[in-house]
């Protein structure tokens, strides 16, 4: 991997764990601080900053907002810094205030979903079936929380891919979707980014940078 992409990484990864959040902040001001901090650190974003709390963070691309944080919200922040050409990615999602349980078992259901994806990663593995792992243990357990069976789960609170290359460009080959038919290769830069979204709730999102190898991936991002 390039020394570039690495120090891109690291600052993404600094920024994200010098991030406070609290209630009365707005959206807007969360940005614009990440934005300063990157500047700080040499870098840019390596795309527009994603800062969606409540309702508004069942967009994955929310664009931050005069909307200020309270407590009961969940908040998603998606940030990558760009230095020397090279860009990195990172999304993590906070709670204002104590975590209810529906937030922690969402959340937890999104954490397991991407370490099982994780796992999956290596050369010669199909893109898709880095993505059907995900998708399925989301599947299989997100009904429950909706009061259903999971027969009639339509599945439909995954409403994105499981991925993407991250290199020069911040979405680049290959992508981690059903329906990719690419294989992984070793030396590739991977995002594996599960999700939940439930209309009239809000969205969960994690998101961490892999380095594709012959045995199977090294987590970049922390």
């Amino acid at each position: 991997m390039n020394p570039a992409q690495q120090k891109a990484i690291d600052i993404a990864c600094q920024v994200m764990g010098k991030l406070r959040l609290r209630a009365g902040q707005t959206e807007k001001e969360i940005a614009a601080w990440i934005e300063h901090e990157l500047s700080a650190a040499g870098a840019k974003p390596s795309f527009p900053i994603i800062v969606g709390s409540g309702l508004n963070s069942l967009d994955p691309h929310a664009k931050p907002s005069n909307k200020k944080l309270k407590k009961g919200d969940q908040v998603v922040v998606d940030l990558g810094a760009k230095y020397q050409g090279y860009c990195s990615d990172l999304t993590r999602t906070f709670f204002i205030g104590q975590p209810t349980a529906k937030y922690l078992h969402l959340y937890n259901l999104v954490r397991t979903a991407q370490q099982r994806a994780i796992k999956a990663v290596r050369a010669g593995v199909l893109c898709r079936e880095v993505d059907i792992t995900a998708r399925e243990h989301i599947k299989r357990y997100c009904f429950k929380r909706c009061h259903i069976s999971e027969k009639q789960c339509p599945g439909d609170c995954f409403i994105h891919t499981t991925g993407h290359g991250v290199g020069v460009k911040i979405h680049q080959s290959p992508r981690i979707s059903m329906k990719s038919r690419k294989k992984l290769m070793a030396g590739m830069v991977i995002t594996v980014e599960p999700g939940i979204y439930v209309k009239g709730w809000g969205g969960i999102r994690i998101e961490d940078m892999v380095l594709v190898t012959k045995k199977g991936c090294i987590i970049l991002t922390r």
